[in-house]
């Protein structure tokens, strides 16, 4: 059994109703106007690609890239694409119309801004490298500067996702849970952290890629060498409550402009809470969680990215205790 056996999600049931007057009372249906807006259009667009990508992770940057070039040209819009990494689809000849085989950071991206003055640009293609350089981008001005729109999630969005005390933040005002954690930026902050939460604990470094300079601390001197690695990569640490041993779920979201919403499907990690997702295996659909919980969890993730604000695809991260009702929400990739 699992949860997509039933036939789709219950909280619009009451719409079959509606189905069923409108076919069998066609006149006695109310007709609805909604205000009307000329779409802003785009003349070029940037994408931010991915980089250099670890082999057997993170291919879904390449592809979610390739489908952006794609939607740009059946639109009509010439797309500029920045992407040093050869061994993709999304550089091959025929895909975005001018490649700038560059490091996707704020250096050379400037110059590429400066040189085509594209009229929007896409950063939320090409994983956490693009993320971080379109955040320092927008901190230093340069979008403005050069008049360029950001299209789809809007970096506010990016940041509170990203900054772990901002996300905790906007969770707690939805009603839900992240796990016990401590944001910090020097190893004696950590110390005193994991003594406050309890070990073992968890150390993740934010802004950071794939996981990079994260594990299991079980005392202080594991804490101490696992933050010292993480702060080389990041200027912040995490340091949260051991969840190891939860089930480890996501939810794939999609929501538009006007605030529509779906979850396009849910996935299962093979491997409970502790070992990464890049080294792990996901099933979808979901297989062991039960109908209430599966619905529960999916309530959650409209309520939570819609709070965000993101606008187009994103992922919602859980970890669901086994033996109990209780989940904690990990994090949000927009």
């Amino acid at each position: 059994f699992h949860p997509e056996a039933c036939g789709g999600p219950t909280d619009t049931a009451f719409l079959f109703q509606d189905f069923i007057r409108s076919i069998s009372e066609p006149m006695a249906t109310s007709v609805t106007t909604i205000p009307y807006s000329l779409p802003v259009i785009h003349r070029k667009v940037l994408v931010l690609g991915s980089g250099g990508l670890t082999i057997g992770q993170a291919g879904e940057f390449d592809y979610s890239g390739s489908q952006a070039i794609k939607a740009l040209r059946e639109s009509g819009v010439q797309s500029i694409l920045i992407n040093p990494n050869i061994a993709t689809v999304q550089t091959s000849s025929g895909y975005a119309d001018r490649v700038y085989f560059l490091p996707v950071n704020v250096e050379f991206v400037t110059k590429v801004i400066e040189r085509e003055r594209p009229d929007g640009i896409l950063c939320t293609f090409g994983g956490q490298t693009a993320l971080n350089c379109a955040v320092q981008l927008e901190e230093q001005g340069v979008f403005k500067k050069y008049n360029v729109r950001v299209l789809g999630t809007p970096i506010q969005a990016i940041i509170t996702t990203e900054d772990r005390e901002l996300f905790a933040k906007a969770v707690d005002y939805c009603g839900y849970k992240v796990a016990e954690s401590s944001c910090c930026a020097t190893i004696d902050e950590a110390a005193d952290a994991a003594k406050r939460i309890g070990y073992p604990v968890l150390v993740r470094a934010a802004f950071a890629l794939g996981g990079l300079g994260s594990g299991f601390a079980n005392d202080e001197s594991e804490l101490r060498a696992l933050v010292q690695t993480a702060l080389v990569n990041s200027p912040q640490v995490i340091v949260d409550k051991s969840l190891k041993g939860w089930k480890e779920l996501e939810y794939e979201v999609v929501r538009d402009a006007n605030n529509n919403c779906i979850t396009v499907c849910n996935m299962e990690n093979f491997d409970p809470m502790g070992i990464h997702t890049g080294d792990s295996i996901v099933i979808a659909p979901s297989q062991t969680l039960t109908n209430s919980e599966y619905f529960r969890l999916r309530e959650c993730a409209l309520t939570v990215v819609r709070h965000l604000g993101v606008i187009g695809e994103c992922n919602i991260q859980y970890a669901v205790d086994p033996a109990s009702q209780e989940f904690r929400i990990i994090e949000v990739n927009a």
